[in-house]
């Protein structure tokens, strides 16, 4: 991403920089970046606002981050929370905490506990949800999709208590989906497990079809 660039950055405490590209970013503390940022490596360990977009390789992060544009890069590990205004797109991210996307969240493997709103498409080969806290997304669709309502409250600390741990979403399309807990207005799949504590109003499936005796589903169409 940045080859042949030698430039490094290191906030400490409180501060910030221009954008550009650079080899590697390290924040302990408060830092800020004035305009869209490319790096081979990111690490945050504190608070990072980031006024453009954000580009890495490798992403870290422990504790808050905000960026106003996009967030693009390879692989992603997030602990805290973390809001973009625009769009995600890597090839993996691995969320522990709490994610607000304005735009889609694309990622080849998606590996949630914790909460989210994606206000646009959610999208992966693997997308693996545990709900520690309220999960929402306009539409979410992948080879593999998992949703379980995780036993831990762990992560208590960063959410409201006023919505109830479970997903939502208007649609969910993949091939092999099984979900818990879980609210949506059609789910579409080639082998569908609908599970306890699911209220569906549409299940169009085109081999099998499981339903729990506690998920409650309207309409079952085998296409």
């Amino acid at each position: 991403m940045a080859t042949g660039v030698s430039r490094k950055v290191k906030i400490t405490g409180s501060g910030s920089t221009s954008g550009g590209l650079f080899d590697s970013v390290r924040v302990m503390g408060e830092g800020q970046v004035l305009g869209t940022i490319e790096s081979e490596s990111v690490k945050s360990m504190g608070t990072l606002n980031v006024s453009g977009s954000l580009k890495a390789g490798q992403y870290q992060q422990i504790g808050e981050t905000v960026v106003s544009g996009d967030l693009m890069g390879g692989y992603m590990n997030v602990l805290g929370q973390l809001s973009v205004s625009g769009r995600i797109r890597c090839r993996s991210m691995k969320l522990r905490g709490q994610l607000d996307v304005l735009g889609e969240c694309e990622a080849d493997d998606f590996d949630a506990r914790g909460g989210f709103h994606i206000h646009g498409l959610l999208s992966g080969k693997v997308v693996d949800i545990r709900t520690w806290g309220p999960c929402k997304a306009k539409e979410i669709g992948g080879n593999r999709v998992t949703v379980r309502k995780s036993k831990w409250g762990g992560m208590k600390q960063w959410f409201s208590g006023k919505h109830p741990m479970e997903l939502s979403a208007e649609l969910i399309e993949g091939e092999s989906i099984y979900l818990e807990h879980t609210t949506a207005d059609v789910v579409r799949g080639n082998e569908v497990t609908i599970g306890p504590g699911c209220r569906i109003g549409l299940v169009e499936y085109r081999r099998s079809l499981k339903l729990s005796r506690d998920a409650e589903v309207e309409q079952q169409v085998k296409l």
